[in-house]
């Protein structure tokens, strides 16, 4: 018998980190993430909640070599700590998380 669906609509984080060259994308908790494994033949990393359900995944090496978006800053530590992108396009960090 199928599960029935709810209506809720459920909601997606995407973080991507220029200088790691990654996005992780979660339809779960990222707090509930128990453990990762590398997917099959590649160096992507699905993440699992405790009953082993995918909750997200990194997708590394994201930017192309020709858009890699780290060669253009000059102090990519400071732009890490500001979680903005030279453009002004919000990474994703929370700022108080990171006192």
């Amino acid at each position: 018998m199928a599960k029935k669906m709810s209506n809720k609509k459920k909601k997606i984080q995407i973080f991507i980190d220029p200088y790691g060259n990654t996005i992780n994308v979660w339809w779960g908790n990222p707090k509930d993430s128990f453990i990762s494994e590398e997917a099959d033949d590649s160096w992507d990393v699905i993440a699992f909640n405790k009953k082993r359900v995918p909750i997200g995944f990194e997708k590394i090496g994201f930017f192309p070599d020709e858009l890699d978006p780290m060669r253009y800053v000059k102090n990519p530590m400071k732009l890490l700590k500001s979680g903005e992108l030279p453009v002004g396009i919000k990474l994703g960090v929370d700022k108080k998380s990171r006192s």
